[in-house]
């Protein structure tokens, strides 16, 4: 029963650290803008046959292969891309994924590019454009979850952290004095 009081009071104590309000949310009606997220630079291509995603990542391209008629990925397509004086056969790295590696394929500007696709059953060439941005080229690729939280929140924690640790303490030491 003691040890039921004693967590009560250690629950009503940790409440106002865990607590904090925060202010400068309109709580109204109008719903609340969609966030945006800014996107790697893409192309897209279709046939009858293929649809096609192009998209930049870090100094690469990545190539995404559907079948047109089914959406299924395209496997085992031998998948090569030219632009201007640039020429690269491209990799599979997954399902309908194929990757071209280098880094003159990212640099800012419009790309015209030319896409041939040869399965064991159909042979194809799509042609897409692709632009890239200044501020796009020169942009780091971040990795996803690196973020720490931030100041607030780890005061917050270390609060919570410490008014239990004092309660622990407290009750331990209460019972080791108590008479038997």
């Amino acid at each position: 029963m003691k040890f039921l009081r004693i967590l009560y009071f250690a629950m009503a104590l940790a409440a106002p650290v865990t607590s904090f309000a925060h202010g400068g949310e309109d709580h109204g009606d109008t719903p609340a803008p969609l966030p945006t997220v800014a996107s790697a630079p893409r192309a897209e291509a279709q046939t009858s046959d293929f649809e096609l995603v192009v998209e930049q990542q870090g100094p690469s391209l990545l190539l995404f292969l559907d079948s047109f008629a089914s959406n299924e990925p395209v496997t085992g397509a031998q998948v090569e891309v030219q632009s201007s004086n640039l020429q690269a056969t491209a990799t599979e790295v997954g399902p309908g994924a194929y990757r071209v590696a280098g880094g003159a394929w990212t640099l800012p500007g419009t790309r015209a590019l030319a896409i041939s696709v040869q399965t064991a059953n159909t042979a194809d060439l799509l042609s897409a454009t692709l632009e890239i941005p200044a501020k796009v080229a020169a942009a780091p690729v971040e990795k996803a979850g690196t973020t720490l939280p931030g100041g607030r929140t780890i005061w917050i924690l270390a609060g919570a952290v410490l008014v239990c640790a004092v309660i622990v303490f407290a009750w331990l030491r209460r019972r080791r004095t108590a008479p038997s």
